[in-house]
């Protein structure tokens, strides 16, 4: 029998009494603004700036997860090995990043891919600043694109169904699509480095947050066509 004759055709709904975006969204997008900053590169980060953690900030995450000693680990860390480490891992190398911290370039360049990150950040908005456009792909822009995208869940009156399935979209088509393989590669290449623990401990957020949003959405059967 054909597959395609007796496929049913679903359509996406949130389930907003478990979702409860008005207590889960401002927690779930600091978590991932955490990691952003953890994650971008310190040779851009003002060297005066480190990053304070607030437990009340997180307060309202729907699954179990800490970060606080992680982020104290990291701002002790003088600037100067922190550079060095970033950039053995995710700049310098005679072939290239050891392990390169853009989705485009650590998959090979794929087809398209892109050309679909534009297409997400075009949809909904989000804007980078002309020297960032080059690297649009960047770990630490991905997760900020998610803080930007539960944000606006949390925000707008009118579609925040768009805004929910657009991190679910995106975690699947691009974070975890690739964010798992580059912690594996930093983890052969220097396993006890600050960037090794963060990688371990993003993974590990983002299959939470992944598992929770999938959750929060169900699949009804359309009727009709």
């Amino acid at each position: 029998m054909n597959n395609l004759s007796t496929a049913i055709n679903y359509e996406r709904k949130c389930n907003q009494s478990l979702r409860k975006s008005e207590k889960t969204a401002e927690s779930r997008s600091n978590l991932y603004t955490y990691f952003s900053l953890l994650l971008g590169s310190p040779h851009e980060i003002a060297l005066e700036s480190k990053i304070t953690f607030d437990n009340s900030l997180i307060k309202g995450l729907p699954y179990s997860f800490q970060i606080g000693d992680l982020i104290e680990e990291y701002s002790g860390i003088e600037i100067v090995d922190l550079k060095r480490q970033y950039s053995a891992l995710f700049e310098v190398g005679d072939e290239g990043p050891p392990a390169p911290i853009r989705e485009d370039l650590f998959l090979l360049q794929p087809a398209k891919l892109r050309e679909d990150l534009v297409r997400f950040y075009d949809y909904f908005g989000y804007t980078l600043n002309d020297e960032f456009q080059w690297q649009m792909d960047h770990l630490s822009i991905q997760l900020e694109f998610m803080h930007f995208l539960i944000v606006g869940e949390s925000q707008v009156k009118k579609d925040k169904l768009s805004f929910q399935l657009g991190q679910l979209d995106f975690s699947k088509k691009h974070l975890m699509n690739w964010v798992p393989k580059l912690v594996d590669t930093i983890e052969v290449l220097s396993s006890d480095d600050i960037y090794s623990k963060i990688g371990i401990k993003l993974e590990s957020f983002l299959n939470h947050d992944l598992q929770w949003q999938e959750e929060t959405i169900n699949l009804k059967e359309k009727s009709g066509g």
